[in-house]
């Protein structure tokens, strides 16, 4: 029984924990090497915080962290001159939160609010000086750059080559179940296992937050994302989706139901490698379809054909 469990433990959770522990590890035989560092907890807790399974919240984390502990340290200092204990710490949370919000720097809110209370939990109130700021910021980082080289050395994330991956999966898989009812309906093979609609939107939701993601990036990566045409790209697969899985579900009820073997009209149709302009015409058809189902299966089928015409010229506008 173990062997099953450790098999379906998710690669992407090892890979993260592998990387927090090597950037935890290299953290502390820095400190230990240079021996310059008072306070093991401040490295290391930059390391948890900025440490991230996405590339771009791990330069954020590091952003919002340095920040947030240098307003945070500054702020503190300056309060702790004229008052302490806690009423301290609530002037310098007054004024640090509104501060970090007014620059946008609200990611090193919680930051702020850590390196407040630390600051001013210290034993010897004297000893907040600004080499003690200034050496505390250094701690963190410290931190911050183990954990982001960490980041970019193990396993970096390549975005734009997992998106072209998830294209190419969604597009294997149509074509490989079309062919599979083009034959089946011909009388040539059967017809495939039931489609999985959960997979399918799975991938379509992993590439749509590819896509949010490298846009947020700015517009050095929008430009990018607009000459692939990656935007363009999963609004087809969207409407795709729905026209797929409808036709799928209308071929396996006229197996089930009817008990329709062939369809020849229907399987060349669906097997032409080019998605043919015409519309789909079963009006000679008399092997037990209903008016309805033809009907259905005439224009759902023929909608289904056209988005793929528009994909296959969207694919040839982006391969040039």
């Amino acid at each position: 029984m173990a062997m099953p469990a450790f098999a379906s433990v998710d690669r992407n959770l090892l890979r993260q924990s592998l990387r927090l522990g090597v950037s935890i590890l290299i953290t502390c035989a820095i400190a230990q090497h240079f021996q310059r560092i008072t306070y093991l907890w401040y490295p290391l807790l930059a390391v948890n915080l900025v440490v991230d399974d996405q590339d771009e919240n791990s330069f954020r984390a590091a952003r919002g962290r340095i920040l947030g502990t240098v307003t945070g340290g500054l702020v503190t200092f300056l309060v702790h001159t004229i008052m302490t204990g806690w009423i301290g710490i609530l002037v310098s949370l007054l004024i640090s939160i509104p501060l970090l919000r007014r620059f946008g720097w609200t990611s090193g809110m919680s930051t702020a609010v850590v390196v407040t209370v630390m600051f001013l939990g210290i034993h010897d109130y004297a000893s907040l000086s600004w080499s003690y700021v200034f050496n505390r910021s250094v701690d963190t980082l410290v931190g911050i750059i183990v954990a982001l080289v960490m980041g970019r050395l193990l396993w970096p994330k390549n975005r734009l080559a997992r998106m072209q991956e998830l294209d190419t999966q969604l597009t294997n898989l149509l074509q490989t179940r079309i062919e599979a009812h083009s034959l089946a309906l011909q009388g040539k093979g059967s017809p495939p296992s039931d489609i999985q609609p959960a997979v399918i939107t799975r991938q379509l939701l992993e590439l749509q937050r590819l896509i949010n993601v490298e846009m947020s990036l700015g517009p050095k990566h929008v430009q990018r994302l607009e000459r692939d045409h990656w935007r363009q790209c999963l609004s087809l697969w969207r409407c795709q989706q729905v026209r797929w899985l409808l036709v799928e579900r209308l071929i396996e009820r006229v197996h089930r139901d009817q008990g329709v073997e062939e369809l020849p009209a229907l399987g060349q149709y669906l097997g032409e490698r080019q998605a043919p302009r015409r519309r789909l015409d079963l009006s000679g058809c008399n092997k037990g379809l209903s008016l309805p189902q033809r009907i259905a299966l005439e224009e759902q089928v023929t909608r289904f054909r056209r988005v793929q015409t528009c994909q296959q010229l969207l694919n040839a506008e982006r391969s040039r």
